[in-house]
């Protein structure tokens, strides 16, 4: 019995894979299911890559696609094509410079929309952590957001305010309770704040004045408070669940 034909073949790829050989590979309803030698199988459609490096696409956890309403600033259309030329096959996109910002559910589905309608590459979804509204948390995560992002400090847009400390814990738990995991942009509020207005009061508007407004304190104290909120006794081990081990500032 015949195999049915590949509906892509790309031939004559250098594969790596405990060595490097040529190899075709076959697509089938848009995955890919053989590595062969070239020229064993047909296909009914064929990209000729003799010559070239066959790679893995990249994963980008971290993209501000800032579509709808700021598509000026970046959106899909143009971010995702400049994704796949350099070989990223998959981005994950912060909940923050749409507008709406993907706060909810229905905020979700608009930013959804707008990537399906625009996007060149495989994409997903961060959610918001503004405050410990359940229900929110659970639109997202029932959704399949890929988390939620929080700021401890001013996100730089008005539509996405920061997590103040004293909400830490609840948004945390609540989170938790959601299934989902959270992403924590660390840097402390009240020092930043304090470091901007000297350097901004002593006129310095040159490169170095951005690292002088955020003093490694910030940055210190900040992961601090987010350590100790995820080891609030009540609900150590769930928190601990749901949250990534990488505290850096994002």
């Amino acid at each position: 019995m015949t195999a049915k034909a590949a509906d892509l073949a790309i031939r004559g790829a250098l594969v790596i894979s405990d060595g490097a050989y040529p190899r075709d590979i076959l697509v089938r309803d848009g995955r890919i299911t053989a590595l062969v030698e070239p020229g064993a199988s047909g296909a009914q459609r064929e990209i000729d890559a003799r010559g070239l490096l066959a790679l893995p696409g990249i994963v980008d956890a971290h993209v501000h696609f800032n579509e709808p309403g700021r598509t000026d600033w970046e959106g899909w259309a143009s971010g995702s094509r400049a994704a796949a030329a350099g070989g990223t096959t998959t981005v994950l996109d912060m909940p923050l410079n749409s507008v709406p910002p993907v706060l909810d559910g229905d905020s979700f589905d608009v930013k959804k929309a707008a990537a399906e309608s625009a996007s060149i590459v495989d994409f997903g979804l961060w959610g918001g952590l503004v405050d410990a509204d359940p229900a929110s948390l659970r639109e997202l995560s029932e959704r399949g957001a890929v988390g939620v992002k929080a700021f401890l400090c001013d996100s730089g847009v008005a539509e996405f305010p920061a997590l103040h400390q004293e909400d830490l814990v609840p948004a945390l738990r609540a989170a938790a309770e959601a299934g989902l995991l959270v992403a924590l942009h660390c840097e402390d509020d009240g020092l930043v704040r304090e470091a901007t207005a000297r350097v901004r009061g002593e006129g310095r508007h040159d490169a170095v004045a951005w690292p002088l407004s955020r003093p490694p304190l910030v940055e210190i104290r900040a992961v601090a408070a987010a350590c100790a909120a995820a080891t609030f006794p009540r609900w150590k081990r769930s928190v601990r669940s749901a949250l990534p081990g990488t505290w850096a500032p994002t």
